[in-house]
This record gives structure tokens, sequence and C-alpha cells, in this order.
């Protein structure tokens, strides 16, 4: 299960281990002419606060100036483009909760949210559909199981944090002491 923390992702490795218990959603798409499908854990499963239209009920700036939900996610900060490209309602359907959206405004499900990643980040997309990018959660003989975008990327800050190696080089680190 994904827990968030200050708006930060950080993951159960034990939800890796559990692949036959997941929900899934199934995901059909072309590469290079040629159809192909695989699977993805189901994003709406994941989300503690899901159907979100429970709690958002009226206007998003009514809620806000009423306060309502107020520990919900109004602390939560875009890190992901400049404002000026980007905002809360570039990928959320303010008028649908339970729903993203795309930029021409189709609905896309939380179950399928890589379709909205996909618009800007077709790179790393089309490297994701062809088993190239993504954590893969069961082998490469079918049915592939693999985890969407926003199962490594927190949405809202997809960047890594800066971390040491698992295995720490005390020796480079020696060296780099000595200069």
């Amino acid at each position: 299960m994904i827990q968030e923390s200050n708006d930060s992702i950080s993951y159960d490795l034990s939800k890796f281990q559990r692949v036959d218990e997941m929900e899934i959603a199934t995901v059909l798409s072309e590469i290079e002419g040629r159809e192909t499908q695989f699977l993805v854990p189901s994003r709406a499963r994941e989300i503690s606060s899901f159907p979100c239209s429970n709690c958002h009920t009226k206007p998003l700036a009514q809620l806000k100036s009423e306060q309502v939900g107020k520990s919900a996610h109004w602390d939560i900060s875009l890190v992901h483009a400049n404002k000026l490209s980007m905002n809360c309602s570039t990928c959320h359907d303010m008028d649908k909760p339970n729903e993203l959206t795309s930029l021409t405004k189709n609905s896309i499900s939380f179950d399928h949210s890589y379709q909205q990643c996909s618009q800007c980040h077709s790179t790393q997309y089309k490297d994701w559909q062809g088993g190239a990018h993504g954590k893969r959660l069961r082998g490469w003989v079918p049915p592939r199981v693999v985890q969407t975008c926003v199962g490594c990327h927190n949405p809202h800050k997809p960047a890594f944090e800066k971390r040491w190696p698992s295995r720490l080089n005390t020796a480079k680190i020696k060296a780099e002491q000595n200069h």
C-alpha cells in the first residue's frame, strides 16, 4: 500500500510480493503497429479516500474557503512543472472528482493514469509500454504485470529524492576527504 506523508510517497515493499492478491486493470496499447496487452495494479484501490466525490461535494474553492477537510490535501504543493504550465486542473477534472482529465478535457480513470502522464512524457511512456521503463511486478512471461507511473513516482513531485547508494563506497568518500 502506498503511504503518503508530507506529499512524499513511501512504499510498503511487501505489496510487490502480493501481486496475485491485487486488483488489476488491463492495458491495451499499440507499439509500432503491434497490439499488446499487459496488466497494472488498480490505482483507485490504492487511494485511501477514493472515491473523491465522498468529500468533493461542492466546488473546490468553496470547500477551501470553508476549510472543509483541512487535513485532506490543501498542503500539496506541485513540484512538477512551472505554474504557467501546470496546476491542479491540468490533471484533475474539477467537475468530475473521481476522474482525471486529459489536456483535451477527456475523462481518464485513475486506474489508467498513465494516459495522463503520457501526454507530456511520451518517451518514457513508449519505454514503459515496451518494458524498458518501470517496475516489473511479475516476470516477463505473460501475463506481464507492471507498475504504473504513479506507482513509483509521486505525481505532484515526480523526481526521485537524491540518496546514498545502498552500498556505501567508503573508499571514494575517504579519497574525497583527503583532497
